[in-house]
């Protein structure tokens, strides 16, 4: 009996001691993003197009796998005129190593945005889904210090019924955005 448990307990260790804890190689950051988006705003059966920059911060978690797959969550938050955008997005991306110092990436996302309008004449709000793809490169600087720079793709239908002008709708057909992260690795 007592051989069974000597042997469970260093089993137990071992694995313990094997195991990648979940901040292994995990990283934080913190995004300047800058955000264009295409806005369709239809009232009694006319329509009328346009577009929108704003600009905003995005708090980051990264997982990576063997520094070819990342694991991505972003919980972000982007200021218009007259409308505010947050979002919380999962992406993967797989790494291509250029070399010690630099690798690209491509990936997709899925999350949902919240659209709320911030005007003082209207005080509404939708919540959608939001997908795409993304590019970009890292720069590593050292063991824990990284630099990003990237494009999001994001088509999206955000539509909001603005209820303070009966029978208007407004739709965000597209949350494309650039953007430039600090990251931290621990």
């Amino acid at each position: 009996m007592k051989k069974v448990i000597s042997i469970v307990l260093l089993l137990g260790i071992s694995v313990n001691a094997n195991a990648e804890s979940f901040f292994d190689n995990a990283i934080f950051g913190i995004s300047l993003i800058n955000q264009n988006v295409d806005i369709e705003v239809s009232s009694s059966g006319s329509s009328v197009t346009g577009s929108d920059s704003g600009s905003g911060i995005g708090l980051y978690l990264d997982k990576y796998y063997k520094r070819k797959y990342r694991f991505n969550s972003t919980l972000s938050f982007i200021n218009y005129d007259t409308f505010d955008i947050s979002q919380l997005m999962f992406s993967a991306d797989y790494l291509v190593p250029v070399n010690a110092t630099v690798s690209f990436y491509g990936g997709g996302s899925l999350g949902g945005a919240l659209q709320k309008y911030s005007d003082s004449s209207i005080s509404d709000s939708a919540l959608g889904l939001v997908y795409g793809v993304q590019l970009g490169s890292i720069i590593y600087i050292n063991k824990k210090l990284m630099l990003e720079l990237g494009y999001r793709f994001r088509p999206t239908s955000i539509e909001t019924d603005i209820t303070s002008i009966p029978g208007t709708v407004t739709t965000i057909n597209d949350l494309s955005e650039s953007y430039f992260n600090i990251l931290l690795m621990f």
